[in-house]
């Protein structure tokens, strides 16, 4: 979908049935979350030593040396919305925002600031109930909601807990998944096969199976809102809306493009030589896995952008600037694959709306769906900018903490913070 195609808004979004279980393609699953420059790096290595394949840096060409006011292809600027972006503990925020206002919600955001920078809450309830001065009940009741929110993984303890949450959470997840990660772990480290099948009492194909969908996994729940700034965003997919008909296209002029040298390998295929001709057999089977391995990653990229266009259908019609409440679970469902491979889809990619380039993880989302406290994210961010608006003078984080307290509001310096860049204040 290299040019402007219609998105037809009636047709159902699940991806097609060659695709229906993309997990069984350990390489597929290793591409779907690399952005442009990261797939070029991946496909160096990956034709290295093919002598047959060449490929054509469409990234070099047409991205690194372009002007940023050039980037929308509709003769207009593009402002690159990055700023304005959310944030991994923004978008715990939004979630926490939606339990009725108690002393646990209250500790669940207070214990957002004490997540590392892998999304991780490497504490005991005992030591964090210590930190906080709180009542260790409550700090364990806040930590065991907050392992429910997404992305899957966030406030895990370690790797093999963070892990074993966004197994619990996928619907898709393979039946002996969990157990095998809660009771053989180390061995899983290890990929000691043998022992785990002797150990487990499970078949070959079970733990293979389950292999396969681990790899899947990503250990780093916070990487889904990883930002570079600075930097240009580039566009994945392009969204209009013109004469009545909404239109995308996938960018593929700013990915790299493989090439077959068909002409060297019928060459060489006419050398008398058993071994040469089975050398040269094996590179034209590698390309042509490799090759269908990103037509895959593209449907599923399409896919996966129509499913959040469909759901976000009145933003990209230019009728609201609200984006209706989108989990990643919503995604899985719509498009019936694992919650894992909606994770990978939607991290390090970008969507062109206009004269602005978003991360698509901008539309996953609950801003718009009020708490039970009646308050949404954003009436916080109108509260916090009238505090600022009628502040005397430049008032600190420290000082909008305390007054949003006053409105029954817990928020952190950190969080604040953000809110505040998110408006430019």
């Amino acid at each position: 979908m290299s040019k402007w195609q219609a998105v037809n808004l009636n047709q159902a979004t699940g991806v097609q049935t060659t695709l229906t279980h993309p997990l069984s393609d350990e390489q597929l699953v290793e591409i779907l979350d690399l952005n442009t420059e990261q797939l070029t790096y991946y496909l160096e290595e990956s034709i290295l030593e093919n002598p047959f394949i060449e490929m054509d840096y469409a990234i070099e060409k047409k991205v690194a040396n372009i002007d940023s006011s050039k980037m929308n292809h509709v003769d207009e600027s593009v402002d690159h919305a990055i700023g304005a972006s959310q944030s991994l503990i923004m978008f715990l925020f939004e979630q926490i925002m939606l339990y009725r206002q108690t002393p646990i919600r209250d500790a669940m955001v207070r214990l957002v600031d004490y997540l590392d920078e892998r999304g991780y809450l490497p504490y005991t309830y005992q030591e964090l109930a210590e930190k906080l001065d709180l009542d260790a009940m409550i700090v364990l009741d806040a930590m065991t909601l907050i392992k429910q929110l997404e992305p899957a993984g966030v406030g895990a303890y370690d790797l093999q807990e963070c892990l074993m949450l966004q197994t619990e959470q996928d619907s898709k997840a393979p039946n002996v998944a969990y157990y095998l990660l809660e009771e053989y772990f180390d061995l899983l480290s290890v990929h000691d096969i043998v022992a785990i099948e002797e150990k487990s009492q499970l078949n070959r194909d079970e733990i293979e199976a389950c292999l396969l969908y681990f790899h899947s996994l990503r250990p780093v729940p916070a990487a889904l809102f990883d930002r570079q700034q600075n930097v240009n965003l580039i566009p994945d997919i392009s969204v209009r809306y013109r004469d009545e008909w909404l239109e995308m296209r996938y960018n593929r002029h700013f990915y790299p493009q493989l090439i077959f040298n068909q002409g060297y390998f019928d060459e060489m295929k006419q050398q008398d030589d058993a071994e040469l001709q089975a050398y040269i057999e094996q590179h034209r089977v590698n390309y042509q896995a490799l090759a269908t391995r990103l037509a895959d990653r593209e449907t599923l990229i399409i896919a996966m952008a129509q499913a959040i266009i469909k759901a976000q259908l009145q933003f990209f019609k230019g009728e609201t600037e609200e984006k209706v409440p989108y989990l990643l679970k919503d995604l899985a469902k719509d498009l019936n694959i694992s919650e894992s491979v909606a994770k990978l889809l939607v991290t390090n990619k970008n969507i062109e709306v206009g004269t602005h380039v978003y991360p698509l993880t901008d539309f996953i989302n609950v801003t718009y769906h009020k708490g039970r406290g009646g308050l949404n994210t954003v009436n916080i961010k109108e509260i916090i900018a009238k505090l600022i608006e009628q502040s005397s003078s430049t008032i600190n984080n420290a000082d909008l903490v305390a007054q949003l307290a006053e409105e029954k509001i817990i928020m952190s310096e950190q969080l604040v913070e953000d809110y505040r860049c998110a408006l430019g204040k």
